[in-house]
Order: structure tokens, then C-alpha cells, then sequence
């Protein structure tokens, strides 16, 4: 009797075992299936986050990056599509985090000394109190700095990354734009005639 109920366990025990595996695979299929429609949900999302844009070089609003001060203690602006209209103008998309827009800096900051055009800058994804050492520590050519944290208006110029350099004039229309980073050749010989053409 023993030997056939140690057998009929066996079988139970066997039978059991299987039947956990098989429902564990289903459960494992299940979580996969589910999470797959989950990316898949999300990966929309994302998709239409990135095709939706409010903004344009006609239509925009940068806030102003907070706790920036500029040259006299106050406040640092933001600024929009108002105040680039009639005029011509510089407007850098940048980040303190971009080493090619660290690079290209000083050159900026040599510019904005020459006084031929305000020039604006759009900070990309950049955390306000990393813009703020990098500016305190290299100069702040702007004459306002917009937080694009959405990549809004980087992407209404039609820019995949920073930096990237455009001469507005007069708003909105861009002149002149570049993707890569700025040298003294290139700013001498695209950049400074036309923002001396402002006066023409």
C-alpha cells in the first residue's frame, strides 16, 4: 500500500509541478503582453509630444531662467516673437551642458561687446542653477535668456540639437542660421554684415 500511495504523491507532486509552470508561463506571457501594450501606449505618447509644437519664429513666450540676474542685479528676462519683431537681432540656442556651445562662447561674448545687434539666447534643457555658474563664470552676452525646457522653439527653427545660431532681421524672419558651432571666421564673415546691415 505504501509503494502505490508514495507513487500516487509522486504523480500529484508531478502534476502539480507542471500545472504551476504552464500557469506561470501564461502569467510570464501575460506581464509581457501587457507591458508591450504599455510601451507601445507610451510610445505614442511621446511620438505625439514630439510632433505637437505651440511655437514658431512668428508665435513664441520663453519665462525668463529663474534667479538669473544680469549685469546690474536684476532680474534677467525672458523674452518672446515681440521682441524680435522689426529688428534685427542674434539668437543663440544654447546649454551649459553642450561642449561645442562652451567652446563657441567666448567668441559670442566678444560679439556682444561690439554692440551691432542685441542678441538673445535660448537655454535647452538646462537646470537654472547650471546656467546660472556657467554664465558667472564665462560672461553673459545676452541681452535675454528663455528657458526652452520643451525644446519648443529649438525644434520650430528647425535645430535637432545645440547649438545652433540664427540672425532674425528683421522678425521673424531668419536671415541667416547655422547648426554648428561658431569661430571667429564664421561670425566675421556671416554674422557681423548682416547685423551691421540693420543700419542700411
Amino acid at each position: 500500500m505504501s509503494i502505490n500511495s508514495d507513487a500516487s504523491g509522486e504523480n500529484t507532486e508531478w502534476f502539480a509541478s507542471r500545472r504551476s509552470l504552464i500557469f506561470g508561463a501564461m502569467g510570464m506571457a501575460g506581464l509581457g503582453a501587457g507591458a508591450a501594450v504599455v510601451e507601445h501606449v507610451w510610445r505614442k505618447k511621446d511620438i505625439g509630444a514630439r510632433l505637437f509644437n505651440p511655437f514658431s519664429i512668428e508665435n513664441f513666450d520663453l519665462p525668463p531662467v529663474p534667479g538669473l540676474l544680469n549685469a546690474k542685479g536684476e532680474p534677467m528676462p525672458g523674452f518672446s516673437s515681440a521682441d524680435l519683431a522689426g529688428k534685427r537681432s542674434l539668437l543663440v540656442v544654447w546649454a551649459s551642458w553642450c561642449p561645442t556651445c562652451r567652446e563657441e562662447h567666448k567668441h559670442i561674448v566678444a560679439l556682444a561687446k561690439r554692440n551691432l545687434a542685441p542678441i538673445y539666447g535660448a537655454d535647452v534643457k538646462d537646470p537654472p542653477t547650471k546656467a546660472k555658474f556657467f554664465l558667472a563664470k564665462y560672461g553673459n552676452p545676452f541681452v535675454a535668456i528663455g528657458m526652452d525646457e520643451n525644446t519648443y522653439l529649438q525644434r520650430a527653427l528647425g535645430a535637432k540639437g545645440v547649438p545652433a545660431t540664427f540672425v532674425v532681421g528683421p522678425g521673424p524672419v531668419v536671415e541667416w542660421s547655422t547648426y554648428e558651432g561658431l569661430d571667429e571666421e564664421t561670425i566675421e564673415k556671416e554674422i557681423v554684415p548682416r547685423l551691421k546691415a540693420k543700419a542700411a
